[in-house]
């Protein structure tokens, strides 16, 4: 057996106080059949996914968030080239995570997620896998989930936050959801416009304002909303969803967002595409998988591969 590789993200909201205790305690969980990794920096990360590129490991398991997933991934492009990427476990412990979510963990440590899959491993059983698609984002970048303007602005305010974990996000949700009915100055910074123009395969987008913008490989985001219901419709594809919707008008379609369900609006753009162009009027940050990236002017978008997550 080729083995298992941990990578621990010792930044991530979970790991940044017991990063060196929670190395022992995989260390001790994974044993003769794998290795351990705590990445301090990008290089040690690219470091870690060579060493276990060379042990061709069977399983590549993620100790952090959602961010921590999409910097592996992009490592991952980066050392494996066209081999087929291991299947992922992705572990909760981050401030965001989502594709834990999408993969089916249930909430628990990260060290009792990784015993499940080491105990099956051990006993030659294959894990349960589901699959979904990678953007690639101007040639490099990998992850699930992209977007700009409110999305951003959100986790700016989120990141802010003293605590950071699903009872905060939802405060600052409703706080945002009050603040808009009112018309008050917290809504107003958070739902700013982004301008630029935007084609999906040949369609250009008939909008070039934006107040709300995602393109997905996965179907649900932080708290459970599902904006990118058609994520996992059709292989090769992403779903792209925006436009210039008021935040009062999105406010209205909350509920169907977070069923997952066609909101019906005019003001936004909903289909999906194997390819996305970009191009703001300014430098504008964008969003990949709740990390905020620095700004671009131009965004290209691809969906190269696919790549198996390990389910509970």
């Amino acid at each position: 057996m080729a083995g298992i590789g941990v990578i621990i993200n010792p930044h991530a909201k979970g790991n940044r106080v017991v990063a060196a205790e929670r190395e022992a305690r995989m260390a001790r969980i994974v044993g003769s059949l794998g290795l351990v990794r705590v990445t301090e920096t990008l290089e040690a990360l690219d470091q870690a996914v060579r060493e276990f590129r060379d042990r061709e490991i069977d399983i590549l398991a993620i100790c952090g968030g959602d961010g921590s997933d999409h910097c592996t991934l992009t490592a991952l492009g980066r050392v494996w080239g066209d081999r087929p990427l291991p299947p992922l476990l992705p572990l909760r412990a981050g401030s965001i995570n989502y594709v834990a979510d999408v993969a089916g963990w249930r909430r628990g440590s990260p060290e009792h997620g990784l015993a499940a899959i080491v105990r099956d491993y051990r006993r030659g059983i294959a894990p349960v896998t589901t699959e979904r698609d990678l953007l690639r984002v101007n040639g490099s970048e990998l992850g699930f989930l992209l977007s700009f303007g409110t999305a951003v602005n959100y986790l700016r305010a989120y990141y802010a936050l003293p605590r950071q974990g699903p009872w905060a996000a939802s405060k600052l949700l409703a706080r945002l959801i009050a603040s808009a009915l009112a018309g008050t100055h917290l809504a107003r910074g958070v739902f700013q416009a982004v301008e630029g123009d935007i084609e999906c395969d040949d369609e250009v987008l008939p909008f070039r304002r934006f107040t709300f913008f995602f393109a997905g490989t996965i179907e649900q985001i932080a708290l459970g909303f599902k904006p990118t219901y058609l994520a996992n419709r059709k292989p090769g594809f992403m779903h792209v969803v925006g436009g210039p919707i008021a935040a009062t008008r999105l406010i209205r379609r909350a509920v169907r967002i977070y069923r997952g369900f066609p909101t019906g609006e005019p003001d936004l753009y909903d289909s999906i595409g194997r390819r996305l162009a970009i191009r703001f009027a300014r430098p504008t940050h964008i969003m990949l998988d709740g990390d905020i990236l620095e700004p671009v002017e131009r965004v290209e978008v691809d969906v190269p591969r696919r790549v198996a997550l390990i389910a509970s």
